[in-house]
C-alpha cells in the first residue's frame, strides 16, 4: 500500500476557510487516499485453514453413546461399537509403567504394540512409556481414572484402593502356587474383582500378568529366618496391605516410590526392599544390596488397566483388535516370565548377592490374623476363603 500523504497545499489554506469545510474537505482526501491505495475494493479475509484432525484419546474423545462394558475376566470379547473405523482416522493410545525396558513385562507391551498397529493398519498408535516417565503406579492410575491417560499396568494394591477386592490377591502367603493364582484370576473370581474395578473406577482389565512370587533383597544382614527381619527398615510400595504384612513379620515398613529406591538404599533411608529379582536387577539394586531370600510372601499381578469410556467409544473392529492383542501377549508373557525370572535370579548371584531359603512356616504363621483382619474391615471374609479355597 503506498504511503499516505497529505498535500501541504490544503494544509496551508486551512486558515481560510471555514472550519466545516476544512474538516470535509480533509475526510474527503483521506477516502481518495485510501481507495487509491486499496485498489478501490474492500479487504479479502484470509481463506480458512482447515484444522488437523486430532487424533482419539481419553481427553478428546467424547462417545455418543459409549458401547455396554464388559465385565468378565481379560480377553472378553467388549460390546460393539455402532460407528465402524474411520478411514485414516489414527487413535493414539498412551501406556504408562514403573518398570524398566528391560522388563518381561515391557516386552509383552512391546508385543501388544506391534499386534495391535499391524491389525489396525496403522490406525491406532500405541506408545509406551516404561520407568515411571509418566509417574508413579497412583499417578498414572488417577491419571486413567480422569481420563488424561488411556491405559497403564499397575500392581493390585492401587486398583484396591478404589476397588477392594482388586487388592485381595496380594495378601500375603494366599495363594499356593502359580497354577492357583490363575485358577482365581481367570475364572469367577477374577471376573468378580474386574467388575468392581470397572463399576467403581470406570476401569477395565485387559491383561493380568504375572510378576512371580516376591523375595526379600537387603544391605547389611541375610534373611535365615523370621528373627532376622525384626527392626529392618523394608522398602515397600505406597499400599496398605504392604505396611501391615511387613509389620507382622517384624520389620518396619517404609513406603518409596520404585523410582527413587536406589537413592533411598543408597542414603540408609531403606536397609532393603520386597520385590522380584528381574526387577531388582534391571533397576541396578544389585549394586546397593548384597543378600536375597526366597520369601515368596506376595505375589503380585501386573495388570494391563484401560479407561473404559474411552476403549468403549472406539469403533467395533478396534476394540476386538485391542482385546485380542492384549490376551495374546498375556499368554506370552505368563509363559515366559518363571524362565525369565531364573534367568535374573542367577545374574543377581554373578553379580555378588547371596541367596538364602528360610523356612517360611513361620512367616506364613505370622501374618494369619491380617485375614480376618481386612475381611472384618472391608466385609470380604467369605471371598478371601473362596481365594484359598479355589486351590
Amino acid at each position: 500500500m503506498r504511503a499516505l500523504r497529505f498535500d501541504l497545499g490544503i494544509l496551508r489554506t486551512s486558515t481560510k476557510l471555514p472550519r466545516l469545510r476544512l474538516i470535509a474537505l480533509l475526510i474527503g482526501t483521506v477516502t481518495l487516499f485510501l481507495l487509491a491505495a486499496c485498489g478501490g475494493q474492500p479487504a479479502a479475509a484470509p481463506a480458512a485453514t482447515k484444522a488437523p484432525e486430532a487424533p482419539k484419546s481419553a481427553e478428546a474423545t467424547k462417545p455418543a453413546a459409549p458401547a455396554a462394558a464388559a465385565t468378565t475376566a481379560p480377553g472378553t470379547q467388549p460390546a460393539a461399537s455402532a460407528a465402524p473405523a474411520a478411514k485414516g482416522a489414527k487413535t493414539v493410545m498412551k501406556i504408562g509403567h514403573v518398570l524398566t525396558e528391560q522388563d518381561n513385562v515391557h516386552a509383552a507391551l512391546l508385543r501388544f504394540k506391534d499386534s495391535v498397529e499391524k491389525k489396525s493398519n496403522g490406525q491406532v498408535e500405541v506408545q509406551i512409556y516404561p520407568n515411571s516417565s509418566l509417574g508413579s503406579l497412583r499417578v498414572t492410575f488417577e491419571s486413567m481414572q480422569l481420563g488424561n491417560l488411556e491405559a497403564s499396568v499397575q500392581d493390585g494394591a492401587t486398583p484396591g484402593t478404589a476397588a477392594p477386592l482388586y487388592a485381595l490377591p496380594e495378601l500375603p502367603y494366599l495363594f499356593k502356587d502359580l497354577n492357583h493364582v490363575h485358577k482365581v484370576l481367570d475364572g469367577p473370581i477374577g471376573a468378580e474383582m474386574y467388575k468392581q474395578l470397572q463399576d467403581k473406577a470406570g476401569i477395565r482389565t485387559l491383561a493380568n500378568y504375572d510378576t512371580t512370587f516376591r523375595k526379600i533383597f537387603t544391605k547389611t544382614k541375610p534373611i535365615n529366618s523370621l528373627a532376622d527381619m525384626k527392626g529392618l527398615k523394608i522398602r515397600i510400595p505406597e499400599a496398605p496391605y504392604y505396611v501391615r504384612a511387613m509389620q507382622l513379620l517384624g520389620a518396619n515398613p517404609t513406603p518409596v516410590a520404585w523410582g527413587e529406591l536406589y537413592t533411598a538404599l543408597q542414603t540408609g533411608v531403606v536397609e532393603g526392599f520386597e520385590n522380584k529379582a528381574e526387577a531388582a536387577f534391571n533397576a541396578k539394586l544389585h549394586e546397593q544390596t548384597k543378600f536375597a531370600a526366597y520369601t515368596g510372601h506376595i505375589f503380585v499381578m501386573n495388570p494391563l488397566l484401560v479407561n473404559e469410556k474411552w476403549l468403549s467409544g472406539l469403533p467395533a473392529d478396534i476394540q476386538k483388535i485391542i482385546v485380542d492383542a492384549a490376551a495374546e501377549s498375556q499368554a506370552w508373557q505368563r509363559d515366559y516370565a518363571p524362565t525369565s525370572e531364573k534367568t535374573f535370579e542367577q545374574k543377581m548371584k554373578d553379580a555378588g548377592v547371596t541367596w538364602s531359603s528360610p523356612d517360611v512356616a513361620p512367616f506364613r504363621q505370622a501374618v494369619q490374623p491380617f485375614y480376618k483382619e481386612v475381611g472384618d474391615k472391608i466385609n470380604v471374609n467369605d471371598f478371601i476363603k473362596k481365594i484359598q479355597d479355589a486351590s
